[in-house]
């Protein structure tokens, strides 16, 4: 019989598990994969998915970085919609904290893609230019569509403690408690800090928060984050050895590679003035380069994208084009 010191009984303690138990809990989700009675979440994208656990796992963080101007909140965009088109036997919800952009301006670029125009057309912002009749009935018709879906958003940054708190209350309440919730936040070095306290502080204690409640919910984070300037030096940019984002271009790398199970880079080589990237000098038409730095249970790698910005979207090639990080043939599909 095991006898417990009188005193520790009431101390504050952390909670533990037996392997039993955890063995039981790996066995009964393999099983339940194996059955498809449990899915991820499929993204629009097929390079995504194939690098991914076949797309966003509950339970997951995933974080996707990039300069301004790299399509990380088109690719935020786009997927907070399509996850419910490709989705359709998941209940879900999806909880989108966007501190940088009005929600209106985030619900117009939806329209954008689908119309396929431009927001500028969309909210007659060119000299001699007005959005015709039939155009508008589409966005009304589009309009219909969308806000059929579960999506919420939050306009106004907060701190740490208040992130944590929404996402609880939103997670636990009547109508959600039985379903999945997706929290995308943009960006992360818009969370609001404590008097004094420094950026990359306050992202330590974001993912230490997103980690903690991933653990308890049916919850996946998608976070959109910066890259340090240091990518966009001269000598970065003129060397095509060192033009491939690494760790340390991440604002805050160490603690988002720490708790994401996944890190992606959207790398947009011609805002750089580049007409050819990286050692294998590839063409940067009309062209996205998805470095995925870290996949918790896969392998580095890299996927060209095509770029679709204008229309606020991003697609796959038509090419598979996915490159092995680490491979001495990496100008090969694999």
């Amino acid at each position: 019989m095991t006898t417990v010191p009188k005193n520790t009984v009431n101390k504050p303690r952390l909670q533990y598990t037996s392997i039993k138990k955890a063995a039981f809990d790996a066995v009964q989700y393999i099983d339940n994969r194996r059955k498809g009675l449990i899915k991820s979440l499929r993204t629009p994208w097929t390079k995504y998915n194939h690098v991914s656990m076949d797309g966003i796992e509950w339970n997951t963080i995933h974080t996707i970085a990039g300069m301004s101007g790299s399509g990380k909140t088109a690719i935020i965009n786009q997927l907070e919609t399509e996850l419910f088109l490709l989705n359709k036997e998941e209940k879900f919800a999806v909880l989108s904290f966007n501190f940088e952009m009005l929600a209106r301006q985030l619900v117009s670029r939806k329209f954008s893609s689908a119309l396929n125009t431009t927001t500028r057309k969309l909210h007659s912002g060119i000299e001699g230019y007005q959005l015709s009749d039939a155009a508008y009935y589409k966005v009304l018709s589009t309009s219909k569509e969308l806000t059929q879906y579960p999506i919420w958003y939050v306009e106004m940054p907060g701190n740490v403690e208040l992130i944590k708190n929404t996402i609880e209350h939103f997670t636990t309440t009547e109508e959600n408690k039985e379903r999945g919730v997706v929290v995308m936040l943009d960006h992360t070095i818009l969370v609001r800090g404590r008097a004094g306290e420094m950026e990359r502080i306050i992202l330590v204690e974001l993912m230490v928060m997103a980690n903690a409640l991933k653990k308890k919910y049916k919850i996946a984070f998608v976070f959109l984050s910066q890259l340090n300037r240091e990518i966009e030096q001269a000598d970065r940019v003129t060397e095509p050895s060192q033009q491939f984002p690494k760790k340390k271009d991440l604002f805050g790398g160490d603690s988002v590679y720490m708790f994401s199970d996944l890190v992606m880079v959207s790398m947009n080589p011609e805002q750089l003035g580049l007409e050819t990237y990286g050692p294998k000098a590839w063409p940067t038409g009309d062209a996205l380069f998805w470095h995925f730095l870290k996949v918790r249970e896969g392998k580095p790698c890299i996927a060209k994208m095509k770029n679709e910005l204008m229309y606020n979207r991003v697609v796959d090639y038509a090419v598979d084009n996915i490159y092995n990080l680490n491979s001495e043939e990496d100008d090969k599909t694999v």
